[in-house]
């Protein structure tokens, strides 16, 4: 076919020979964060005084996933530097094995860690490049 194209435009008849090719599908939408809504995220310093306290960032919230079965934890990510940081929580959810139904459910979701200032800006929950809550931090004394 290509032969007899390429005959057909030397002899100035390129628009009898014009090829199309199949429209491509459209490039399939990946994430990696499967978390469909987030809601009632709260974050706060647990600075309560007594034998051995230590200063706790408690970070809490729910997430919606496409099925049951989900492990859904938080850790803690990246802080910038400043004297009064913001600190990164990061959501991981890991995809149930086996046959599960396709409801979506909510998951309550739990940070407990080391205070690494006696303040903080904010904290930013983050699911893969999504920020799902950037929260202001209250002090428990």
């Amino acid at each position: 076919m290509r032969a007899l194209c390429f005959a057909i435009s030397l002899a100035g008849l390129a628009s009898a020979c014009q090829t199309t090719s199949a429209p491509s599908a459209p490039p399939e939408q990946t994430s990696n964060c499967p978390v469909i809504d987030a809601r009632n995220w709260s974050a706060h310093i647990n600075a309560m005084p007594g034998p051995n306290a230590q200063r706790t960032l408690i970070v809490t919230g729910e997430v919606d996933l496409p099925t049951p079965g989900y492990a859904v934890t938080l850790t803690a990510g990246a802080a910038d530097r400043s004297a009064i940081p913001v600190q990164q929580i990061i959501v991981s959810a890991t995809r149930p094995t086996g046959i599960v139904p396709q409801i979506v459910t909510t998951f309550s979701a739990r940070y407990d860690g080391p205070a690494i200032a006696q303040h903080y800006r904010a904290v930013r929950v983050m699911c893969g490049a999504q920020q799902l809550a950037e929260l202001d931090v209250t002090v428990a004394h």
